[in-house]
């Protein structure tokens, strides 16, 4: 198989990232909109927004005071939390890892963030990927992604 037929067979990743933001969303995480890459390597990012002042859980110091806060996936790494912090005039990031696979269900990936916005201690960074290589033919993730799209 060529690149081009192996590209053309991808499935595209926007339903999956959108169903993540909606189970987000109904759990109060307020998000911006996604902004999605179909290049070389499949991604998506959404900016996190704080949450009002009358919200039940707030969150921890180190999300408060970071300058940004993004919610971001890639089809090799799968999802991520990066808060970036002000130091000696520069950014400082500080990231977080879902972990166990590159298409985890949204309820899944709500409850990781719900937990480490308010508790990250208790929500320890899971670095045991990448899970797959973009390089690589895998029908199976093909078809994770393709289902959302139903």
């Amino acid at each position: 198989m060529t690149t081009t037929e192996s590209r053309a067979n991808r499935a595209d990743h926007q339903a999956y990232i959108e169903a993540v933001r909606v189970a987000l969303l109904l759990e109060d995480i307020r998000v911006g909109d996604a902004t999605f890459n179909t290049g070389t390597v499949r991604s998506a990012s959404m900016t996190l927004l704080p949450p009002d002042d009358d919200f039940d859980d707030p969150w921890h110091h180190t999300f408060v005071s970071a300058e940004r806060v993004e919610l971001r996936w890639t089809e090799e790494d799968g999802w991520f939390l990066l808060a970036l912090h002000a130091g000696a005039g520069r950014r400082l990031p500080t990231i977080w890892r879902a972990g166990f696979g590159a298409v985890l269900p949204a309820n899944e990936i709500r409850a990781w963030l719900a937990v480490l916005l308010t508790m990250p201690g208790v929500s320890p960074s899971q670095d045991d990927g990448p899970y797959r290589s973009h390089q690589s033919d895998d029908a199976a993730f093909e078809a994770s992604l393709a289902f959302y799209a139903i």
